[in-house]
């Protein structure tokens, strides 16, 4: 299982490198902040209390992902931004997921993970998360799930909310997904002379 994932998530990387080099930091950039806005405005629409719960948390971090088959392999791959509450800053991540981890006919999704605690936040922006050992990730850690559907505490210390175009999904379906730092977004851009907000201090 492990050399599956590792063998998608090279295809992955690989087959969205193009498009990806293909527009400045800057506009890749922009595009992510604004799929955070839209995505964030979507969920409060359809989840009011999610928006109290964001606020009052130590961090948040929000993507969006779209399907790709390469080759014999098919899953997800995407990128998104966590916001630290304490101090504005932000840093620019990546995801993949595996196809068997998203479920018949899900296309594209949102994820939105919410960190209750400092240290759980910045051990994500650290070491990023790798859920692709979890078959069931509420039980396995032995955390409550979420009163509604799409919503759940997936880790001590992490909420999520998972939804597609239409809102929230029936059900949280994580497994086989990795989530990392994106080292290109959040390095100096000489062409423009800006930085990541991480490192805009």
């Amino acid at each position: 299982m492990k050399h599956f994932t590792f063998i998608l998530l090279l295809a992955l990387t690989f087959a969205f490198s193009a498009q990806a080099y293909a527009a400045s930091r800057s506009e890749q950039r922009d595009e992510i902040q604004k799929m955070q806005s839209h995505v964030l405005g979507k969920l409060y629409q359809v989840h009011p209390g999610a928006e109290k719960r964001i606020s009052n948390a130590a961090g948040y971090a929000v993507f969006s992902s779209a399907d790709v088959a390469v080759g014999f392999f098919s899953g997800s791959y995407g990128h998104g931004i966590a916001h630290d509450n304490k101090n504005g800053e932000e840093t620019y991540m990546q995801m993949a997921a595996a196809g068997i981890g998203l479920g018949l006919g899900v296309k594209d999704f949102r994820v939105i993970f919410v960190f209750n605690d400092a240290k759980t936040f910045h051990d994500f922006l650290d070491t990023g998360l790798d859920l692709s050992g979890h078959a069931d990730l509420a039980a396995k850690q032995g955390a409550k799930g979420g009163a509604v559907g799409g919503e759940e505490d997936i880790l001590p210390g992490v909420h999520v909310y998972q939804m597609t175009d239409t809102g929230l999904m029936a059900q949280v379906m994580l497994k086989g997904t990795k989530y990392w730092d994106d080292a290109d977004l959040n390095e100096h851009d000489q062409s423009n002379n800006t930085v990541s907000p991480k490192y805009n201090h």
